[in-house]
């Protein structure tokens, strides 16, 4: 970073202004809908938002209260001995306690990763055998818009493809997550990312519970937790993975600021009252709208940092450092997914950055106990079932039984 520059101008290094996120056809029918959107929030600011004085105040008050989190690892949490066979040290707990992340380690060598990948390609390929966990219907919104990837159809895909399930039993990674979870670790979601050159850059984000555009937290612990340890992200590399090609971007220990994740649940059950804080425009509110009801679901995150940023101040990120993770094909980091994280677009003109990802937490989590889960298209909001089957596990034994684990 270089001297006189904002950690918020580093961390926009690679992103577009609002505009550029909300450039995106539309039809006719849907600028009417943002039009009386707009008209119903000038009135709602007009002649409700002065009455709601005690609103504002309690959601101020919530966010000072967000402001100073720390994560504590129990140090009991696996009885084999620290360091022993991918179990962490006294030291490598430490940091992650600070930093909300383990360095990149090699998980499988790089000939094994690019076996993964070529197995996760050939079932994209080949459509995963029709198989989408995300439904028919929104599996034919997507395709009809040019925007099937392996992103959305490869969601939950390691329930039926075992390599990837075993990926994440690798002691080198399963007893790492042990060490932070405890004795019961499942993995509850499984994903895919491919960044082909021209790819944009994902906005920086944080997710303690993953509401995300859903109507409740699909992860809802029945124990104590910090909310930095709901859930760890295991992110392996199965490409190279540069600042070129798209690389991962971290803001370390912002996990102990939780105010972004709290205003991305909080603007969706507010959204008149959130969006009624920001300085009226009438270019800027229609593409705040635009994004809100037609945009796609990475394209809201980058609505809800930019209008947060405004309503928190730029200036909150500078406690933190940008650290940019270029990994090696077969290395895997983990990391919480309540620190704030991001990564570059792909400016490569052929080198695209694969990644598998699972997405893990304790056995005593109940994982999306409503069943539904919705998902943006570009044909607006799409409820879908999740699998019956979501979880399978990744170390020890599940006693709670909580949820359904995949018997394999």
């Amino acid at each position: 970073m270089a001297n006189g520059d904002s950690t918020f101008s580093e961390m926009l290094k690679g992103f577009g202004s609002m505009g550029d996120a909300a450039d995106f056809a539309i039809s006719k029918i849907q600028v009417v809908q943002i039009f009386l959107m707009i008209m119903v929030v000038v009135l709602y600011k007009l002649l409700i938002l002065p009455w709601r004085g005690a609103k504002k105040k309690q959601l101020f008050d919530e966010l000072v209260r967000l402001r100073d989190l720390t994560v504590t690892i129990p140090r009991d949490n696996v009885s084999k001995d620290a360091g022993e066979d991918g179990f962490l040290t006294e030291k490598e707990i430490c940091f992650f306690e600070k930093n909300g992340y383990l360095p990149p380690f090699q998980l499988v060598s790089e000939e094994q990763a690019k076996n993964l990948r070529r197995e996760a390609e050939e079932a994209f390929a080949d459509d995963f055998e029709g198989v989408s966990y995300i439904g028919s219907k929104i599996r034919e919104i997507e395709k009809r818009h040019g925007q099937w990837q392996i992103e959305s159809a490869g969601l939950y895909q390691a329930l039926r493809m075992r390599p990837f399930r075993e990926l994440l039993r690798n002691p080198k990674l399963s007893h790492k997550l042990a060490s932070l979870l405890g004795e019961e670790v499942m993995c509850w979601r499984s994903q895919f990312f491919d960044k082909f050159p021209g790819a944009e850059g994902t906005i920086w984000h944080q997710n303690a519970t993953f509401r995300e555009t859903g109507k409740y937290a699909k992860l809802q612990p029945t124990k104590d937790t910090d909310p930095a340890v709901i859930q760890l992200t295991a992110w392996v590399a199965l490409s190279e993975s540069t600042v070129e090609n798209g690389c991962l971007r971290f803001l370390p220990g912002s996990f102990g600021d939780a105010r972004m994740d709290f205003l991305y649940s909080f603007a969706q059950d507010n959204k008149l009252f959130y969006i009624a804080q920001l300085p009226f425009s009438f270019t800027y509110f229609f593409n705040v709208f635009k994004i809100i009801l037609f945009g796609q679901i990475f394209t809201k995150v980058m609505l809800i940092f930019l209008t947060a940023a405004k309503i928190l101040g730029e200036d909150f990120f500078d406690k933190f450092k940008v650290k940019d993770l270029e990994m090696k094909p077969g290395e895997c980091v983990v990391f919480s997914s309540l620190n704030m994280h991001a990564s570059y677009p792909n400016t490569c003109k052929s080198n695209s950055r694969f990644s598998f990802v699972g997405r893990c937490t304790a056995n005593h989590v109940r994982v999306a106990p409503g069943g539904k889960d919705i998902y943006s298209t570009a044909e607006g909001m799409v409820e879908y079932e999740l699998p019956e089957v979501g979880n399978f596990q990744v170390y020890g034994k599940d006693s709670f039984g909580y949820n359904k684990i995949l018997e394999d």
